[in-house]
């Protein structure tokens, strides 16, 4: 017998063993594993939630290192300089609210407070903002920007932005230069070159209109904004890819003019760039001037000296409307635009304010200067175009 022959018999009964062992063994499912290890997380978390107390707990914190540029370290700073400073402000949370000057907590969250942008607004409350000013009570977010809409405390961007006349009775003419905003050396010519009281109106083309809007706006001038309307000779005389159109829903229509809205900040009201066909069907027009009332707007537009149906259609929505006594420039000649501006005056001299519009043009600008420099002796003021919209504005 060899050795090989004494071990099989061990070898077999030790296989065996092994065998049952394995039949015995419970076989572990790796889905259940994972399922089991998440419940014990998940407990876990939930008796940490009970057991702590954090009330910024599952929001994300940021902690952000603020450098106190030319100020005086906290441990070389005069003890009464800790003593005047503000009782500590917390918000509804319980977290630290600090301002410039304050001292900074050393430890936890905080909330920094920047000069002038308390409670979300950049101007002072009140009727109306500072030229330059944007209020963001008075702004609505949307995919488009900023839209305009009324303050909770009822203020309208109308109200907000209108420059305020000077003069309140007696021949006032308010004159409306649009087209501005497609070209930018043009544009900074003319708000270099027209009487701050002109009002301006800007298309919504131009690449860069929030800047030049912000420019006229901090000289003081009053701002439109043009939205693209239908024509009746549409399509031959298209005035662009967001035009609102008669055979369109009103949902597309809306969101066209919000488009419009939103392309700048800080203006008192709408007016038509084209728009002839649209401001005659009412269908079309009613849900926009609704929109626009709703927004705190005043709208500019219809033909001049003619009944058509804007003008209804306005008082039914609430909406502030003026409508142009005098086309300036139906003329395109010196003598034309000289005749439309006297007739302006004339119209100046029934108790209302005469609205009149343009389009720029260098022409336009040499002739209002003229214009201009004689309309006091004659006893007509120049106001802004808010001024014949019944904006509500402070002195």
């Amino acid at each position: 017998m060899t050795h090989d022959d004494l071990e099989k018999p061990v070898e077999g009964r030790l296989a065996k063993t092994r065998a049952a062992a394995a039949r015995r063994r419970p076989r572990v499912d790796p889905a259940a594993a994972v399922a089991a290890a998440a419940l014990a997380i998940l407990a876990f978390g939930g008796v940490w939630a009970i057991v702590v107390t954090d009330p910024l707990g599952g929001q994300p914190v940021v902690t952000a290192a603020i450098e106190r540029r030319g100020a005086a370290a906290p441990e070389a700073a005069a003890p009464e300089a800790h003593a005047a400073t503000k009782p500590e402000e917390t918000s509804r949370d319980g977290v630290p609210i600090v301002r410039p000057g304050d001292p900074m907590p050393k430890s936890g969250p905080v909330i920094i407070r920047v000069p002038g942008a308390e409670d979300g607004r950049t101007a002072q409350s009140g009727a109306r903002a500072a030229p330059g000013e944007i209020d963001k009570a008075l702004l609505e977010d949307s995919r488009y920007g900023g839209l305009p809409r009324v303050a909770a405390d009822g203020r309208r961007p109308l109200d907000a932005y209108a420059r305020g006349a000077e003069a309140r009775d007696g021949a006032r003419v308010a004159l409306v230069v649009g087209g501005l905003g497609v070209g930018r050396e043009a544009t900074l010519q003319a708000l270099a070159a027209l009487p701050a009281e002109v009002s301006v109106a800007f298309s919504p083309y131009g690449s860069d209109v929030a800047d030049l809007v912000a420019k006229a706006r901090g000289g003081g001038r009053e701002v439109l904004l043009q939205a693209p309307m239908e024509p009746f000779d549409y399509p031959a005389n298209d005035p662009g890819p967001q035009t609102l159109l008669t055979n369109l829903p009103a949902s597309a229509n809306l969101e066209r003019l919000r488009w419009s809205l939103g392309r700048a900040e800080g203006y008192v009201g709408l007016a038509p760039l084209a728009g002839a066909r649209f401001l005659e069907t009412e269908p079309a027009l009613q849900p926009i001037f609704v929109e626009l009332a709703r927004r705190g707007l005043m709208f500019i537009g219809g033909a001049p000296n003619r009944a058509d149906k804007a003008s209804p259609i306005a008082g039914q929505a609430g909406l502030p409307f003026a409508r142009p006594a005098v086309v300036v420039d139906a003329e395109s000649d010196a003598e034309g635009v000289d005749v439309a501006l006297a007739r302006l005056e004339r119209e100046a001299r029934s108790g209302k304010v005469a609205v009149g519009w343009a389009t720029l043009s260098p022409l336009l600008l040499k002739r209002v200067d003229i214009w201009r420099a004689g309309l006091a002796e004659r006893g007509v003021a120049l106001v802004p175009v808010s001024a014949a919209g019944g904006a509500q504005t402070r002195s």
